[in-house]
């Protein structure tokens, strides 16, 4: 019995432990980014972002992180541009807030957007041989 009473113990002390670990992790807002502040990029690609007014200004088709210490880039679909097809931009990932309800570039418009330099994927030049 007496076995029994301290494996019980140290199941309550373990729960006890591990409750914090999973609030942390636990999703807020939008479920973009976590309670850490870690964000989740398979939740934001494909997300409309907006901008201060509520309009609809683009959409995040991917993010770029390098293999160095810089800044990630979110890749945007801003619609249909001259020529046909979408056209893609690249922004700092900074200059979308993720800390609301829904991605957000304050003081951005669609026409700002869709007036930024094209972006290209470009091929891994070193992948293949």
């Amino acid at each position: 019995m007496r076995q029994f009473a301290t494996l019980a113990a140290m199941a309550a002390l373990a729960i006890t432990f591990a409750v914090p670990a999973f609030a942390e992790t636990a999703a807020i807002g939008n479920g973009i980014m976590l309670t850490d502040h870690s964000l989740r990029s398979s939740k934001l690609i494909g997300a409309s972002v907006y901008n201060d007014q509520g309009q609809s200004i683009g959409t995040v088709i991917d993010v770029l992180v390098k293999n160095a210490a810089a800044e990630p880039t979110a890749i945007l679909s801003v619609g249909d541009y001259v020529g046909g097809g979408t056209k893609l931009v690249a922004v700092p990932l900074s200059h979308v807030n993720l800390d609301g309800a829904k991605p957000m570039m304050t003081g951005a418009t669609k026409q700002m957007l869709a007036s930024m330099p094209i972006y290209l994927f470009q091929p891994n030049q070193h992948s293949g041989g």
